[in-house]
């Protein structure tokens, strides 16, 4: 049987590209499959690629099926490889809490002075630290680690009755009366000081004495010599800061040269000038010539009883007459009596208008508490205030604007404003009752560090009217708020 030939050209490259297709196919499986191995090797070692710091295992998962969910199984450590990246960083930590105490510590002795100049005052302070004073006023006795409410006071007394003369002061060329000196244990450090309560015990490492001079100043002293006298136990140095407005500037006062010299140079703000006491038209009072009337009604008594008797003047009535006339144009001028017809000022009846008469008068009244010495401030009170509440006005504005504290430091207003919710007429329809609050701002400097205090009021006031001008005369205090 003949063999048969495949004559077909195309045969052999048909063969060809069947067998190079597979090779070919061939190829790109097994390079798949390597890079699959590789890729499954190096899965291993797993890389991290975000990192999302440490996780916490479930505590409970709820099971899919009624069977309980095995337990999970831990590899051994010797199987647990180390991460090929350095681990996470740990999750940020929590803020600290708040300190349930403040312990400021006093690690050694210390003085510092401080120079508060303000319009019509000016304050001298002096921090020593209480173990100095007490090895200095009693060397043989032992120190104690804290000191009792009865140790404080008996502290204050002695350093009172030693530094009566310690301080001195002059504005240009006046001397300063010496004012009374406050003594008190102060608990803190210069420039953060912290309040004592009542009866409380102070650590004698957190305990200092603190010395006060208030001196009556003009408003805006030119120039001010403070002169510091206290040398003691070896302390030939005080530090000194100067506050004055806005501004402070440190010195310093030694045993070589005791005296500072403070010079104003307009860096003092002069005091809030006093608002303009509000007014209104008094009615004009009538003029009755009183002594005009009595010479008529006496000439016409005389008149009547010459026609009773029937007598006739010596010359006629003429020369009487006209002499009667004359006196009674005299005595016109010689005594006339005003009668007031309207004791009352206009009728207050809108908000508004109570609003522009009871705001000035009440800035008036914390105006007044710029100056120190009491008849100054009553002087000032009297202005806007007048009757038996000027008095209780003071006493109660001036417990208002004192420091909580043993040393009575006053606050100076800076901020003040009004607002009359309501008005009404007095009972004696003689000016008028407003419901209102106001605010009061101020702050003090004291020990270095500063008193912000804020006294929002809701009061009744009554305003009346005298002599053309309004006047504060009842106050009825309905709500006080401390801020």
């Amino acid at each position: 049987m003949t063999k048969h030939e495949d004559t077909d050209p195309h045969h052999g490259l048909g063969t060809s590209l069947s067998f190079g297709f597979c090779h070919s196919f061939v190829i790109r499986i097994s390079a798949f499959v390597i890079v699959s191995l590789l890729t499954a090797a190096y899965s291993q070692d797993p890389v991290e690629t975000i990192k999302i710091g440490p996780l916490q295992p479930l505590q409970t998962l709820p099971s899919l099926s009624s069977q309980p969910a095995s337990a999970p199984v831990t590899p051994p450590a010797a199987e647990i490889k180390p991460a090929a990246t350095p681990a996470p960083p740990p999750a940020q930590a929590a803020p600290p809490p708040l300190p349930t105490s403040n312990a400021l510590i006093i690690k050694e002795p210390l003085a510092q002075a401080y120079l508060y100049v303000e319009p019509y005052q000016t304050r001298f302070e002096v921090l020593f630290d209480a173990a100095t004073m007490l090895s200095w006023l009693s060397p043989d006795e032992p120190l104690p680690a804290s000191l009792t409410a009865e140790q404080q006071r008996k502290l204050s007394e002695q350093a009172m009755s030693r530094a009566e003369n310690w301080c001195a002061m002059s504005s240009g060329d006046e001397t300063l009366a010496t004012p009374q000196l406050y003594v008190s244990v102060i608990k803190g450090l210069p420039g953060n000081t912290l309040p004592i309560a009542e009866g409380e015990e102070v650590a004698l490492n957190q305990a200092m004495v603190g010395f006060m001079w208030e001196f009556a100043t003009p408003p805006a002293p030119a120039e001010l010599q403070v002169t510091w006298k206290g040398w003691f136990k070896e302390r030939t140095k005080l530090p000194l800061r100067v506050f004055f407005g806005t501004q402070s500037e440190t010195a310093e006062i030694s045993s070589a040269v005791k005296t500072h010299r403070w010079r104003n140079q307009g860096r003092l703000p002069r005091p809030a000038p006093l608002t303009r006491v509000p007014q209104y038209e008094a009615p004009v009072p009538v003029r009755v010539p009183f002594g005009a009337i009595v010479w008529l009604l006496g000439g016409l008594v005389f008149y009547t009883y010459l026609k009773v008797k029937d007598y006739r003047l010596p010359g006629g009535s003429m020369p009487y007459l006209a002499v009667w006339l004359l006196g009674a144009v005299l005595m016109s001028q010689l005594l006339v009596i005003p009668i007031q017809t309207s004791s009352g000022g206009p009728a207050i009846t809108q908000v508004d208008e109570a609003q522009r008469i009871v705001t000035p008068l009440l800035r008036n009244v914390y105006r007044a508490f710029d100056h120190r010495v009491e008849s100054d401030v009553y002087d000032v009170l009297e202005r806007s205030v007048d009757g038996e509440l000027l008095r209780k006005l003071y006493l109660e504005t001036i417990q208002a604007l004192t420091l909580d504290g043993r040393e009575g430091t006053r606050v100076t207003i800076a901020e003040f404003s009004a607002t009359v919710d309501k008005v009404e007429a007095t009972s004696k329809d003689e000016g008028f009752i407003a419901d209102c609050n106001w605010m009061a701002r101020g702050i003090v400097g004291h020990w270095g560090h500063s008193h912000p205090r804020v006294n929002i009021y809701n009061a009744r006031v009554t305003i009346t009217p005298a002599k053309g001008e309004w006047k504060l005369t009842g106050l009825e205090v309905q709500e006080v708020r401390r801020l």
